[in-house]
């Protein structure tokens, strides 16, 4: 088991950053400390070659690999399950954790149920017996967790019922959009966006659901970070998404730069 589910188990906070593209940062964010990765196929040149890269890298390295395939929450239509398509092929490959952006409750609850699937072929695995086929129905629990993320203002009006949906573990919470539907863009501080997060955390626990979320652009000195986060895990969160490899890296450069620019005077 890798320390991410561990962590899940014991209800530490785990934290995690996206990727862009490149396995080769695995073994970095492993290195680093973090406990998974979250190659992001929404918003990246990220093809499926890439991301089975990316999760064989993360087996390796003893870190999850957590995937959010290509949707879109605005403007698909509430009804529309062409999501559930990537969400099984990421399963199929292997991907223990598979997340998309969702606009509904109807999306969110078809894409749990691709989770209970047993294909997972793309990791070499076929049944070849009655019961081969049976256990493969019967994955462990950490084996196969869809998460949906709430970012759209139709999900978040709908967020009581996702957290209904049997067999839902994870639910994460796209800060940034989600403070912008609630009216209080790039607010993530705003006591009416903390009243909101507090309420999806309450209902979350009666469940046994565990929230997710991202820490948010603004935070961009690791004294910020560690304060944002510090608040996160204070209302309840217990996964949180750190930015981005690349953003991190280059809030660390522009520090170290500028300082290395004044010591020689240049």
């Amino acid at each position: 088991m890798n320390r991410f589910f561990s962590k899940m188990e014991s209800g530490e906070m785990s934290l995690g950053v996206w990727l862009k593209g490149g396995p080769s940062w695995v073994s970095t964010i492993a290195r680093a400390g973090f406990d998974f990765v979250r190659p992001d196929m929404m918003f990246s040149a990220i093809d499926w070659r890439e991301l089975d890269h990316i999760n064989r890298s993360a087996q390796v390295a003893g870190i999850a690999c957590w995937v959010r395939v290509a949707a879109n929450p605005w403007l698909g239509g509430i009804d529309q399950l062409q999501v559930t398509v990537d969400v099984a092929r990421a399963f199929s490959l292997g991907i223990p954790i598979v997340g998309a952006s969702v606009s509904s409750a109807a999306q969110a609850r078809a894409c749990v149920a691709v989770s209970k699937d047993w294909h997972r072929s793309g990791t070499g695995e076929y049944p070849n017996s009655d019961s081969s086929f049976a256990a493969m129905n019967s994955k462990p629990a950490n084996m196969a967790i869809f998460v949906p993320h709430v970012e759209a203002a139709t999900a978040i009006e709908e967020v009581d019922e996702i957290l209904e949906i049997d067999g839902l573990r994870i639910i994460m919470l796209a800060m940034t959009d989600l403070s912008d539907a609630l009216g209080y863009p790039f607010q993530y501080d705003h006591p009416e966006v903390w009243k909101r997060v507090d309420q999806i955390v309450a209902k979350a626990r009666s469940r046994n659901v565990i929230v997710a979320a991202n820490s948010g652009y603004a935070f961009t000195t690791p004294e910020q970070i560690a304060g944002r986060v510090k608040r996160m895990y204070e209302h309840g969160i217990r996964i949180c998404l750190m930015q981005g490899a690349d953003s991190l890296f280059e809030n660390l450069a522009k520090s170290v730069i500028g300082d290395v620019r004044g010591a020689i005077g240049s």
